[in-house]
């Protein structure tokens, strides 16, 4: 029987729909701000508010490739691209599924923020790379506000 475990040898890394071949490891955050309501009277919280959906941080490292650097297919902007920068999309889709494309986690409208890369004696040279996202979804569906105006 095949394991329904998500393991590293699954997951593929697209960059809006292509394949970025040099990532050997990808990880996301997603945070939601709260505030404790404290009233008189009691000493701990009343409740705890969400007061937002924070900025979806996506990690990824992996080799870094001569010709193929951060300003390539992981969408590094450059100085002069800042002025007309546009999100990019990421996905990691599990090779197993059976559509072979099933996403199991997916972040819309990301900037790539930083990036660094590494040297050292008897290692191969690193790259990593962060990106902030509006939301990430998974495999149990999209997320989407409802009622919210928006701004353009």
């Amino acid at each position: 029987m095949a394991s329904n475990v998500m393991t590293g040898a699954r997951a593929k890394v697209f960059v809006d729909d292509v394949l970025v071949g040099i990532f050997d490891s990808c990880s996301y955050s997603v945070n939601i701000g709260a505030e404790p309501i404290h009233t008189l009277g009691k000493f701990g919280p009343q409740e705890i508010t969400p007061t937002s959906y924070e900025a979806v941080t996506v990690n990824c490292s992996g080799f870094r490739v001569i010709g193929n650097g951060a300003h390539k297919l992981p969408k590094m902007p450059k100085l002069e691209d800042l002025l007309n920068l546009e999100s990019v999309k990421i996905d990691v889709v599990d090779r197993r599924s059976e559509s072979g494309d099933l996403p199991i986690m997916s972040v819309q409208n990301c900037i790539p923020v930083s990036y660094s890369t590494s040297y050292q004696a008897k290692a191969s040279s690193r790259i990593q790379i962060t990106y902030m996202g509006e939301k990430a979804s998974d495999e149990s569906g999209s997320q989407a506000e409802q009622d919210t105006p928006s701004l353009i």
